[in-house]
């Protein structure tokens, strides 16, 4: 009987730099790439959804009720998205463009602005804005969750009755859609636009002027104070919300009550006269508040309160002048031309746009691993948000890391099905030998519930068990269905089950005490009846050993002096003289992070499970490569952002002459 060892559990950490080079395209190269995959992708009837779903066959995204993405906060990045789709329109049509590039440009502006107003058009009620919608009738994501904003998504109203909206609007989804609006109406509204974008924003105010600064939700028990607790006179980011919007109602509309509740709050907060602002770091409010401000040095023309603006604005950049924020940057450059170290300050956020990736997958990261790179990290090495890449993004080296694979069963009839089980418990079959992520396929829900720890596959395809801390499961169906054996002993803990290599009709239950036999008869399925056994099993057995116990080798299946173990951050190890000594390999991981090995029999393949996903070495531990399936989800899916964020910064930076032709046609050509 062969004895290989499954290693445990080492210290869980990892991150991945992926090896796409993409992120040195020109500017220009860039923005319509990404353009491209919002409008492909990222577009629920011009609604901006930053982060969805793709298959893996095709890479599609499903619109639908039926899909997922986070359509929560996606009037928020719709509203950034259209302020920077105007600057685009506002910036090809002052430096000569095509006829048909400005067209374009403004009919993708319009699309978007349709989106933030659909969000008001589609509860029914004049002025509630909704937090997105998806397309069809049915449960939504969050409904399928069962999470406490379930009940906040309702179908939409007359003619848009074929859409399912969610409801519970924030403050920032006021503010947001009100300072993208704003650009908007400003930049690249025209003819009856104008007349919608005025509208639109009119209605939004006005629902929170009207209620004495309070959002009422559908739910008449239930609203959200515009203002936030205050103490009544001290500026704050929030106010400063609240202000600007005020600002806007008068100034599309001329209406003098938007003008005596901006009055107001000037007058209440002591904006007048401001000689410093102070806030802490959030990279929320800061976002909402250099957006509004970007507009207000717009519209406003009284210096007194654009003195007091620009105190609000160093006081948000005192918190932001060394994150590499090009949206933050470009906004403040524009309206303090003398700030201190600007050259610095553009040169990192032209630098964050330059290391901008066009493939934008959410990928495990952990460039905390790395000597080489400091924080603020490129955008291709830092560790995304679910959202918008402006919150912090650059300043986080770790996130999103993949469940651990603990154990892996090859077929002994064929080596390229492949089975996985995670350490939650999920089991995965591959049909191509994890060639690719969409072969990857969850098979454990028959086990309803059960958390496996290991595999073992039999003679046959369909062949596979697994053994779970009460019991042991098994399947003839290819995991399709499951049969629950419990264990043959009271009191003893189950290790393995495993197949006859001959017979189909027997199997081993191995315990921590003992082993026995049990065989399908004619009247009595597996697992009815079990008898001690002595003899030698026709099996190789796989013993696992998981966190919390001591970590261990295990034996390369031909040659059982070659030996293998993980090294946590020094990668894989290998011995090739029984243990007495070790190399360590790391080739061809996207993190040097080695938690599990897995060694199964019926194949020389070596496997290892790390955070950014399992890996294949396929010769004896020297060198490894991917093997597809990274679970950092809800089962095996891939999520991916839109690259609205980099188009909402690169086209202010166009507008404003940061970012002249010559910047915006060239590759990146210095070393990462």
């Amino acid at each position: 009987m062969r004895l290989q060892i499954v290693i445990a559990l080492c210290l869980l950490a990892g991150g991945v730099w992926a090896a796409d080079e993409s992120w040195r395209l020109p500017l220009a190269e860039k923005e319509p790439l990404l353009e491209k995959n919002c409008v492909e992708k990222h577009n629920i009837l011009g609604l901006y959804p930053s982060q969805v779903d793709v298959s893996l066959a095709d890479g599609s995204s499903d619109p639908s009720t039926r899909g997922y993405a986070n359509i929560a906060h996606s009037v928020c990045w719709t509203a950034n998205y259209l302020a920077g789709a105007s600057y685009r329109y506002a910036f090809l049509k002052k430096s000569g463009a095509s006829a048909e590039a400005i067209e374009q440009a403004r009919l993708r502006a319009d699309e978007l602005f349709e989106a933030v107003y659909r969000c008001q058009l589609v509860t029914g009620v004049k002025g509630l804005q909704s937090r997105g919608y998806a397309i069809g009738h049915g449960e939504s994501y969050e409904e399928r969750e069962d999470v406490p904003t379930a009940d906040e998504w309702h179908q939409g109203a007359g003619e848009y009755k074929d859409l399912r909206w969610r409801g519970s609007p924030s403050h920032h989804n006021y503010s947001d859609s009100t300072h993208g609006l704003m650009q908007y109406y400003d930049l690249a509204a025209e003819g009856v636009q104008k007349d919608r974008a005025r509208d639109a924003i009119v209605n939004l105010v006005d629902y929170w002027v009207d209620n004495n600064f309070n959002i009422q939700h559908l739910d008449p028990e239930e609203n959200t104070p515009i203002l936030g607790w205050t103490d009544g006179k001290t500026l704050n980011t929030r106010i400063m919300m609240a202000i600007a919007q005020a600002k806007y109602g008068h100034y599309v509309s001329g209406e003098e009550r938007f003008k005596a509740m901006y009055d107001r709050l000037l007058d209440q907060f002591g904006v007048r006269g401001l000689e410093s602002f102070k806030t802490d770091k959030d990279f929320d409010d800061a976002e909402h508040v250099f957006s509004h401000l970007e507009n207000l040095f717009r519209i406003e023309k009284d210096p007194e309160l654009l003195a007091a603006y620009r105190k609000v604005a160093d006081g948000l950049w005192a918190n932001h002048k060394d994150d590499a924020q090009s949206l933050f940057t470009y906004i403040y450059a524009n309206i303090a031309p003398d700030m201190a170290d600007r050259d610095k300050a553009l040169r990192e956020a032209l630098y964050s746009l330059q290391t901008w990736p066009t493939d934008m997958t959410i990928q495990p990261r952990m460039s905390s691993l790395r000597g080489d790179l400091k924080p603020p990290y490129p955008v291709y090495a830092a560790a995304w948000d679910n959202e918008y890449i402006w919150k912090g993004n650059l300043l986080n080296p770790d996130g999103w890391l993949s469940r651990i694979v603990v154990d892996v069963a090859v077929s002994a009839e064929d080596p390229l099905v492949i089975y996985a089980v995670d350490s939650s418990g999920e089991v995965y079959q591959s049909r191509d030998g994890a060639a690719t992520a969409g072969q990857w396929f969850p098979i454990d829900a028959g086990l309803c519930g059960a958390r496996p720890l290991r595999l073992d596959a039999g003679s046959r395809i369909r062949l596979l068990s697994a053994v779970c801390q009460d019991a042991f499961y098994l399947s003839t169906s290819a995991g399709q269905m499951w049969q629950r054996l419990p264990c043959p002993a009271e009191g003893e803990k189950p290790v393995a089950l495993l197949f006859d290599a001959e017979d189909v009709n027997v199997v081993y239950a191995v315990t921590d005490k003992a082993v026995y036999r049990s065989e399908k008869k004619r009247r009595k399925p597996i697992g009815a009846e079990w008898e001690p056994f002595k003899g030698n099993i026709r099996h190789p057995v796989k013993v696992s050993t998981f966190a919390g116990e001591k970590t261990q080798a295990v034996a390369d299946p031909g040659d059982t002096s070659v030996l293998y173990k993980a090294g946590d951050r020094q990668g894989a190890l290998k011995s090739v003289d029984g243990g007495k000594t070790w190399t360590a390999s790391t080739t061809g991981l996207d993190i040097p992070v080695v938690v599990t090995v897995i060694a199964p029999p019926d194949t020389d393949w070596i496997f290892a499970g790390t955070p950014a996903g399992l890996y294949v070495s396929k010769d004896s531990g020297e060198t490894w490569e991917s093997a597809n399936l990274v679970l950092q989800f809800t089962k095996n899916i891939r999520r991916e952002l839109g690259g609205a964020a980099f188009i909402d910064a690169y086209w202010r930076a166009r507008y404003r002459g940061f970012i002249d032709d010559a910047t915006a046609m060239a590759a990146y050509t210095a070393e990462k």
